[in-house]
Parts: structure tokens; C-alpha cells; sequence
């Protein structure tokens, strides 16, 4: 209850800052507008809210640091309360007598943290001269914890390294757990991973050693997957009965059109369903090759567009795979009028989606051939439309 409850005051810090940083104030003294720096000998005698370029507090800042950074965050002085960073990297040599939120790709703390660690990062590093007075609680790709932690350690990490002092318990969910040096674990060392810890001779522990398997699906969420499923192809079979009542020959040309060059359809189709991926890489890699001065403008242009791409495909897809279903219902089943033949092939597709691994075909298949199959009907002429109105 204690981890879901330092979770819970992580996101609402997050979206606080989102709020925030629509008036951030930069009262520190900066180099130029595009860097925050609380200098070595000043004293910053308030909360800090800062979104730029970096971020660095190399003084004292007697309050908490709530601070957005294109690049990163770096804290050599002292902040007295706690403090919550976004940016690819984050750095800590000198004193956080608070706690430290972190989002981003990096963390390396060689200082002091006061309180507790929470980050959701690719990688973590915690020296050999590092203390923590409090948890340590890590969603991470890699990690080493190497210096002292006051209290727990607990998340779910790919490699984990292990070494120095835990005063508490070790509760991960690793695949790969190495002890790398002397460590001193005050409590139980739990860890839950198919493989089991490499260097454990290397570890004093106060408590036990738990090696325990991953913790299987629970069943009331599987159960909760299946239903929903079902009531998303329930919907879906919904509206594409209703597009097929609203433009029957529309509907009917589109279904035909399935049949005719379906890998150009579903290209045409995939432009648009994926559009919203597309544009995500595009921006990342515009926003990586600019100069940092121009990631936050470049960044408030692009959002929206993104945002409208996800938008417009969303709606899309309440009809888009309608033209799919109906033609894999009409070949299966001769007999079957329009909406027959779109319900049973809606019945099929979606038995097919439960099938583990075939059915993450299911989307990527159906949704682009079938919007592709409706682009192609956009070609019929006027005199066409208006006949079936």
C-alpha cells in the first residue's frame, strides 16, 4: 500500500508540473533564457519552479525544485525540500534533503538524498558514495544500487546490480539480479525472476533469500480483458452495421473493392492508421537533430498535430475494419446478404483476436485494409452518391 501510494503522489506531482510550467518563473539567476543555474554561493530562499534548456543548482535553493528540462538536471549544491524532475538526465552529487521524483532516461546519484527515490527511467545509477535516507522505488530498465539505502528497495528492473548497504528489505521483480560486491541486507532479500542471482556468497543478509517465479496473470484481469474484448467487437459490429444501413452501396462497393489489389489497400489504409506512429518517429527525430533552443517551440507545434492524428484515427476506426468483416463473411458464407456477411465475419475476426499472439494481427490487418477499401469507393462519381442517398 505504501508503493501504490508513493505511485499515486508521483503521477499527480507529474500532471501539477504539466499545470505549472504554462507560467514558470525563472527567478534564479540564468546565464541567458535558456538555462536555469542557482550559482555556488547564491541561496534561491524559495521554491523553484523552472522549465529550460538545464537545469543546474550548483547553491542553495531553500525549497523544492519542480524543474522541465530539455536536457538535463544537475544538482551539485543543496536543495532543502524535494524535488521533481523531467529531463533526459538527471544528476545528483550534492544534497536533496527531501525526496527525488525523477522521469526520464538517465539518473546517477552520488550525493545525498534525505527522503525517498522514486524514477521511472531507462537507466539508474546509484554510486558507492550515494545515500538514500529513505525507499528506493525504480521502474528501470538497468540498475545499480551500489551505496547506502536507508530503507526498502523495491520496483521491477531488467538487470539490477547490487552491492553496499539496504537497512530494509529487497522486493524486486528482475530477470537478472548480480550481486557485483559486498552488500549488507538488513532485511529479506526477495527477488521474483526465472533466473537465479549470480554473486549471492558476495551478500549478508539479515533475513531470508526469496527466489520466487513471476507472478502469473491475475484472473480477474484476464477475465476483464476477455469481456472487453468482446464488448470492443461488439461495438465495432455495431457501427459497421450502422455504416452499412446509413450507405448500403457504398458499403457493398467497399466490401467488393476488398478483393480487388488488397495490398494496395491496406497501404493506402496504413498510411492513415499509423499516421499518428509516424508522425511521433518524425518529430523525434526533428526535435533530436535541432539545436535545444528550438526543441520547446518545435515541440509545442508538433504536439497538436499528433494529438489530431490520434484523434482522427480513433474515429475512424469505429468503421474502418467494416469492409474487411463483410468481405471475409461474404466469401465464407455465399449466402449471406450485407449484414450477415458483415456480423459473421465481425464473429470470426473477433474469435480470431482471443488467439494468443495471432490475434495482435487482428488490428494491424483488418482496420488498414479496410480503410483503405472505403478510400477506394471515395472514387465513384457523384451521380453514384446521390443515386444511393
Amino acid at each position: 500500500m505504501r508503493s501504490l501510494s508513493r505511485a499515486a503522489g508521483f503521477v499527480v506531482a507529474v500532471a501539477a508540473l504539466s499545470w505549472g510550467l504554462t507560467g514558470a518563473a525563472v527567478a534564479a539567476e540564468t546565464s541567458n533564457a535558456e538555462f536555469v543555474i542557482i550559482q555556488e554561493d547564491d541561496v534561491f530562499p524559495d521554491d523553484l519552479y523552472a522549465g529550460a534548456i538545464r537545469v543546474v543548482v550548483a547553491g542553495r535553493l531553500e525549497g523544492d525544485l519542480i524543474a522541465f528540462a530539455a536536457e538535463d538536471v544537475v544538482i551539485s549544491g543543496t536543495v532543502t525540500g524535494s524535488v521533481l524532475a523531467v529531463a533526459p538526465s538527471v544528476t545528483v552529487t550534492g544534497d536533496v534533503e527531501g525526496s527525488l521524483r525523477v522521469v526520464g532516461h538517465s539518473l546517477e546519484v552520488s550525493g545525498t538524498v534525505g527522503e525517498d527515490v522514486v524514477g521511472t527511467v531507462w537507466s539508474a545509477t546509484l554510486s558507492p558514495e550515494s545515500v538514500v535516507g529513505g525507499d528506493v522505488l525504480l521502474w528501470a530498465w538497468q540498475v545499480e544500487a551500489l551505496g547506502t539505502i536507508g530503507a526498502d528497495l523495491t520496483g521491477t528492473q531488467r538487470h539490477l546490480r547490487l552491492a553496499g548497504r539496504i537497512d530494509g528489505d529487497v522486493e524486486v521483480s528482475v530477470n537478472d539480479l548480480e550481486i557485483v560486491d559486498s552488500l549488507v541486507v538488513a532485511g529479506d532479500l526477495g527477488y521474483r525472476s526465472n533466473n537465479t542471482a549470480e554473486g549471492l556468497e558476495l551478500a549478508e543478509v539479515g533475513g531470508t533469500v526469496v527466489n520466487q517465479i513471476p507472478l502469473p496473470p491475475n484472473l480477474r484481469v484476464r477475465a476483464l480483458s476477455v469481456l472487453g474484448r468482446f464488448m470492443i467487437v461488439l461495438f465495432l459490429s455495431l457501427a459497421a452495421l450502422t455504416a452499412a444501413y446509413g450507405w448500403p452501396r457504398r458499403t457493398t462497393d467497399a466490401i467488393t473493392a476488398v478483393g480487388r489489389s488488397p495490398v494496395r489497400k491496406w497501404l493506402w489504409g496504413a498510411l492513415i492508421v499509423f499516421a499518428p506512429l509516424i508522425a511521433v518517429a518524425v518529430t523525434g527525430v526533428i526535435v533530436g537533430l535541432a539545436p535545444a533552443a528550438a526543441a520547446f517551440p518545435l515541440l509545442a507545434v508538433l504536439v497538436p498535430v499528433i494529438l489530431a492524428l490520434i484523434g482522427i484515427s480513433f474515429a475512424l476506426a469505429f468503421v474502418a475494419g467494416a469492409p474487411a468483416v463483410g468481405w471475409l463473411g461474404g466469401v465464407l458464407f455465399k449466402r449471406l446478404d450485407l449484414y450477415g456477411s458483415i456480423l459473421a465475419g465481425s464473429a470470426i475476426v473477433g474469435a480470431v483476436w482471443y488467439v494468443p499472439y495471432l490475434g495482435l494481427l487482428v488490428p494491424v490487418v483488418v482496420l488498414p485494409l479496410g480503410l483503405g477499401a472505403w478510400m477506394s469507393t471515395w472514387r465513384r462519381s457523384p451521380t453514384a452518391v446521390s443515386a444511393e442517398s
